[in-house]
């Protein structure tokens, strides 16, 4: 029965990731008095490039070719390591903390900025450049938040932390919890390219970073690519809910009907995240990219305030 579980978790992340980006895609056009595009048309656009085939650049290597499937690979790696739908461990959960999952995601990032650079393309040049650098500031910044959540309970496991914050809801009021909860909120947005670190969903040349280092890819591997990206967003986003925000109504490892309960339970959480992430993309400007070393700074400062705040309240 765990197996099966861990099967469905994966599974809920690979087809529902594409509709959570879809859902938020909708609700900012919608907001922005515009129709916008169908919340299924994430699925049509898979469709469609997995049917067509890859124009690949005479100066591309292995790398290039191989960094798609990396990365996918690495985004479902994460997806087997984190509470998504059970708050019991999962079979391959031991393959890493929440720690050991910010290195897996950073090994994605890695590899995309890589096949970036590798065509001698120089969108993908400027756009591998552009996030490695934002990369360097907010990885760090990733890791002190899972700091500060395990300061509280006193495991960098992200089950025992969702165990922690769900068996104690004064630790949702803490300011090591809430001072780590803003600054991961903030380290989610600049992770998937959302305002105001980046215009999500436009390829104009100042304001590409995520779009500028997979511009060279077509077909698959750029399906494969953006299917990523969604997963990540999914993920990060699940795990946002799960362990900062709301640590309730998950299943467990052993009772399939708990599992399959705790999905519109998850939907139901994730609508929450995307509210919050589309008035953020709708009430902000977009930063001069410079000043984006500002905002993750802030992030930053925010999980190590929280982490000596733990030490001074006797967390």
């Amino acid at each position: 029965m765990p197996f099966l579980i861990q099967l469905l978790q994966s599974l809920v992340v690979l087809l529902v990731a594409p509709l959570y980006a879809g859902v938020i895609t909708r609700a900012e056009a919608i907001v922005g008095s515009k129709r916008g595009p169908s919340v299924l048309q994430p699925y049509r656009d898979l469709a469609k490039l997995l049917r067509k085939g890859s124009a690949v650049s005479d100066q591309a290597s292995w790398v290039f070719r191989g960094a798609p499937f990396v990365a996918f690979a690495c985004y479902l790696t994460v997806s087997v390591i984190v509470p998504v739908i059970t708050n019991d461990p999962l079979p391959l959960a031991f393959l890493a903390d929440l720690i050991g999952g910010a290195f897996v995601l950073a090994l994605a990032s890695f590899v995309i900025s890589l096949a970036g650079l590798d065509t001698a393309s120089p969108y993908g040049g400027l756009g591998a450049s552009r996030a490695s650098w934002i990369g360097s500031m907010a990885e760090p910044a990733l890791i002190l938040v899972f700091f500060t959540v395990g300061a509280v309970s006193a495991s960098d496991n992200p089950y025992l932390m969702n165990h922690a914050i769900a068996g104690s809801p004064f630790a949702l009021v803490l300011p090591t919890h809430l001072l780590g909860l803003l600054a991961f909120f903030m380290i989610v947005l600049v992770e998937n390219g959302r305002i105001p670190v980046e215009s999500p969903g436009v390829s104009t040349e100042i304001t590409m970073i995520e779009e500028g280092r997979v511009l060279e890819y077509s077909g698959r591997e750029y399906a494969l690519v953006k299917w990523g990206s969604w997963m990540k967003f999914f993920l990060l986003s699940s795990v946002f809910m799960n362990v900062f925000v709301i640590p309730w109504g998950l299943g467990t490892s052993t009772d399939l009907p708990s599992a399959l309960l705790a999905i519109p339970v998850l939907l139901g959480k994730l609508a929450l995240c995307g509210l919050a992430i589309v008035v953020v993309d709708t009430s902000f400007a977009k930063l001069r990219f410079f000043r984006i070393a500002e905002f993750l700074g802030a992030a930053f400062l925010l999980a190590l305030v929280g982490v000596a705040t733990s030490y001074v309240i006797g967390v």
